[in-house]
């Protein structure tokens, strides 16, 4: 084999070498930045779940006091607090101590909310609201115990 025919295979074989070389740190700097990138969106999700977890629990808490403070109806604050548990930890309706919130949830859903509500008369509201007294009389010492329960309850302790 003569010098030149080597020498150009040397430098072939070098060209070759550098382009696979930079072809290498081309796609690992490529998949850092994916890396990094995925870890980024993972981190704001966890962000956005803790914040949303901590919205629930301060509506739950918020709630809770009001009803146990005679702020809120209990009718309705056991129907929020229905659907705010829902979406925290659907479990916690397990909790000897709420019961009550699912069975005045199932007892109230079939009045009319919010704008069905705004869209009845008031004499169409008399018997629903008759019938939301009734079961916030017949209830009101399991609600409070209930709210209660909530307002006192380790959210911040619980395990998912």
């Amino acid at each position: 084999m003569s010098e030149t025919v080597l020498y150009i295979l040397i430098l072939v074989f070098t060209i070759l070498s550098v382009g696979l070389a930079f072809f290498v740190w081309k796609k690992s700097t490529e998949l850092k930045i994916k890396r990094q990138k995925q870890e980024a969106s993972i981190q704001a999700h966890a962000i956005a779940a803790q914040e949303q977890k901590d919205y629930l629990i301060d509506s739950i808490r918020i709630i809770s006091r009001s009803i146990y403070d005679g702020q809120c109806p209990m009718a309705e604050g056991c129907i929020r607090l229905k659907v705010l548990i829902d979406n925290y930890a659907p479990q916690l309706h397990q909790q000897p101590e709420l019961q009550v919130v699912e069975l005045m949830y199932s007892k109230t859903s079939h009045i009319p909310t919010l704008e069905a509500w705004k869209r009845l008369s008031s004499k169409e509201k008399i018997p629903f609201q008759e019938q939301l007294n009734s079961l916030e009389q017949q209830y009101s010492d399991e609600i409070r115990k209930a709210a209660l329960f909530l307002k006192d309850y380790a959210f911040d302790k619980r395990v998912h």
